[in-house]
């Protein structure tokens, strides 16, 4: 941990437990809508040192970029579906407040500028915990993660914090939660490991990173399985808070956005195509039962929209009819 972050999660830690309680929590300045407000709500009554990670997350995002907000409200709407899948699956009381906890801090290594692997002392930290966690059998299911650190500390893998913010998030988290406290050892390293897993389901990630080390499979280094509950509830989480139709269906929205400046598109059609199968792709990555119909209803929210952007008629396949698009074509 460099010197500057490891002052700022002391001083953190230092105002959370020294502040006396104020009239309003941190979040309230951040809209979050129903029906994930009252889902957190339930989590903080339930738990209710979980405000402390939540002010830990709100803190550090007002600190890393000039306007939090969307960043805030997206960790408060995958840790609210987090435990809406947890109470469905009957997950201990123990059990959910990890699954919150770690949710609450999936991306919180995601815009801080110095968490990167291709920075000595962060690949440093990243590996003493990947070597611990696997010590504790941790990432069985991924014999090839953490295989290949050529493929890690490339320049376009390991500096991308998009693509490996998972890892150094599990960093991060652990560190930011030793100076919380209130969390053992083994705790911390379950969330740790959750947080590492978060990320998997993204398969154009995955494709990036084969392009990039130019071989099949690089991207196994790089992204683990989820294994436990917690991670596959915030493997979930995270995919499903993508299927949000404003972010998706809109002109100028997030994903048409993205389709645009990421993947090439050039007229509405090419938007239509290439969000449509990016998103039918991220529906089939779901790991639990109810992250599964979760995706099955946001899908069969936005699909429709998705086919009146490429002018079809809803019985039309897109695929079928339009076949994969042009830049995921060598990637099916």
């Amino acid at each position: 941990m460099t010197s500057r972050r490891f002052k700022f999660i002391g001083a953190l830690a230092f105002s959370l437990t020294m502040a006396t309680p104020a009239f309003a929590t941190a979040q309230d300045a951040y809209s979050l809508p129903e029906p994930f407000l009252s889902m957190e709500k339930s989590y903080l009554k339930d738990s209710p040192d979980l405000q402390k990670i939540m002010d830990v997350m709100i803190e550090t995002a007002t600190r890393q970029v000039k306007d939090p907000t969307q960043d805030i409200l997206h960790n408060r709407l995958c840790s609210a579906l987090v435990y809406k899948m947890a109470s469905e699956e009957s997950l201990d009381a123990e059990e959910r407040r990890l699954a919150v906890a770690g949710d609450l801090l999936h991306n919180i290594a995601k815009e801080e500028k110095e968490m990167v692997l291709t920075d000595p002392a962060q690949m440093s930290s990243a590996r003493e915990m990947v070597t611990e966690l696997k010590s504790e059998g941790y990432f069985k299911k991924s014999p090839q993660f953490w295989s290949d650190e050529q493929v890690l500390t490339n320049p376009k893998i390991g500096g991308n914090r998009a693509l490996v913010h998972h890892i150094t998030g599990g960093v991060m988290a652990g560190d930011l939660l030793k100076q919380v406290g209130g969390y053992s050892g083994k705790e911390i390293n379950a969330i740790r490991a959750a947080i590492v897993e978060h990320s998997t389901g993204y398969w154009y990630f995955r494709a990036s990173i084969d392009d990039i080390a130019g071989k099949p499979g690089a991207w196994e280094s790089v992204y683990p399985e989820p294994e436990s509950n917690i991670a596959k509830f915030a493997h979930d989480a995270d995919l499903i808070s993508q299927f949000v139709p404003e972010s998706v269906v809109p002109d100028g929205s997030k994903w048409r956005m993205l389709a645009q400046k990421r993947w090439g598109a050039k007229t509405t059609q090419e938007e239509g195509h290439i969000v449509y199968y990016v998103f039918l792709r991220l529906f089939e990555e779901a790991k639990t039962a109810p992250g599964k119909e979760m995706a099955r209803e946001r899908w069969n929210t936005i699909k429709p929209d998705l086919i009146k952007l490429m002018g079809l008629n809803q019985d039309q396949d897109p695929i079928k009819v339009l076949g994969v698009p042009k830049v995921f074509a060598k990637q099916s």
